[in-house]
């Protein structure tokens, strides 16, 4: 033990005296230390709030959206691209034989812009849908009140704003009664629904950005009978699985054995986006280490050119006794201690960004002990690594032609 204190007091004042070489020599690992850090907090994070959006839509919420989804795979693109599968067949099948859900409800995209005298807005998610949406997806009405059956049916031009939404249009004033216009179409404005989770995931897009008016209206406006979505919610959670099965059956009934579409569960949409977030979050871990790497080749090419500045001194101390796993060992614990130190301070800089940076963002990012394990352990490891090489080659010298070197 007395061997290694002794070893970390020499490696200690070694890279004090040399103040600019291992201050050049910490920068590296501390860029490479806070990138990852910061990276990866910051998808975990994001995978943290995500998850809790989509369980804030409910335990027994059940979608079908167009498009054959495949559990670890992708989608049907064209889903995505208005190409939708379903029909109202399809929506009225499932209404009529599943009585273990309730809250029916489907809805399609419309293009276009939202505006009114003063303001427009171009990336509004524009719903047609039928009243029960607001049931399915926990909806809550901030003012107004939401779509009803007598809407739909006499295809009234009315619409229910998403709370940013009505922010956006109507800055300074009360939307409730006044007039926007999409698509060249005149609605009255009835309802402003409560701020809700924000969720990207394929079943719960933004609904704060989102404007809802009746599907016929939708149809008439498209001249389509497109449905982007059919929801519903399970009488229960336990009967979640048996309504997915026989939904499934039903449309599969109405396509002519054609699985041309996909029922999912709360479960599948965080499996889905559990398997995205992976491999963003591996791809972002993939940059980090690269970025480490090229902090810890610094180290090694500086710490080869301390052992060559400091052949004589390898010569004085093999002269006096060291052995060569006593010079291996300094100069593996001069590497260690520097990535070490590295890490700590990059550690301190993330903690000051996070701080700053978590009253900018629209989600909290979380400094979790798991991060600063890892970096640590990066450090630590990195040290090791990128000095085994300078260690090995300072060891090997001949004490002889290390006293002679000038």
């Amino acid at each position: 033990m007395s061997l290694f204190f002794d070893t970390l007091k020499i490696s200690l004042n070694s890279l004090w005296s040399n103040k600019v070489r291992s201050g050049l020599s910490l920068l590296g690992i501390i860029i490479g230390i806070l990138t990852i850090s910061s990276l990866l907090s910051i998808a975990f994070s994001v995978r943290k709030e995500i998850v809790r959006s989509i369980e804030g839509l409910g335990t027994n919420l059940v979608i079908v959206v167009p498009g054959k989804i495949q559990k670890g795979g992708g989608f049907n693109v064209s889903s995505s691209m208005g190409a939708s599968t379903l029909t109202e067949k399809d929506f009225q099948s499932i209404k009529e034989n599943i009585p273990e859900a309730k809250n029916f409800a489907m809805a399609m995209l419309v293009s276009g812009t939202v505006s009114t005298d003063g303001n427009s807005i171009s990336n509004a998610l524009i719903l047609a849908a039928t009243p029960k949406i607001q049931s399915a997806f926990n909806f809550t009405i901030n003012s107004g009140r939401f779509l009803q059956e007598e809407d739909d049916q006499t295809k009234a031009k009315v619409v229910v704003l998403g709370n940013e939404t009505a922010s956006n249009l109507f800055p300074n004033d009360t939307p409730i009664g006044k007039t926007i216009k999409i698509r060249n179409t005149n609605f009255k404005v009835i309802g402003v629904l409560n701020k809700v989770s924000e969720t990207s995931s394929l079943g719960g897009p933004n609904f704060n950005d989102t404007v809802f008016f009746p599907l016929q209206v939708g149809w008439d406006l498209t001249g389509t009978h497109q449905i982007f979505r059919i929801t519903m919610q399970a009488n229960s959670s336990e009967e979640v699985d048996k309504v997915k099965e026989k939904v499934k059956g039903t449309v599969l009934k109405s396509h002519n054995g054609e699985e041309d579409f996909s029922v999912l569960s709360q479960d599948d949409l965080l499996g889905i986006v559990n398997n995205i977030l992976d491999i963003l979050t591996a791809m972002l871990g993939a940059i980090s280490v690269i970025a480490l790497i090229v902090g810890g080749i610094g180290i090694m090419n500086i710490l080869l050119v301390s052992v060559t500045e400091r052949t004589r001194e390898i010569g004085i101390r093999k002269a006096v006794g060291a052995t060569n796993f006593d010079i291996l060992l300094q100069f593996l614990m001069e590497s260690v201690t520097l990535t070490i130190l590295a890490g700590i301070i990059a550690l301190i800089f993330f903690s000051i960004g996070v701080y700053f940076a978590s009253s900018r963002l629209p989600f909290p990012i979380e400094v979790s002990p798991q991060i600063i394990i890892l970096a640590l352990s990066f450090s630590g490891i990195l040290g090791i690594v990128f000095g085994v090489i300078p260690a090995f080659q300072a060891a090997r010298k001949d004490p002889i032609e290390a006293l002679r070197y000038e």
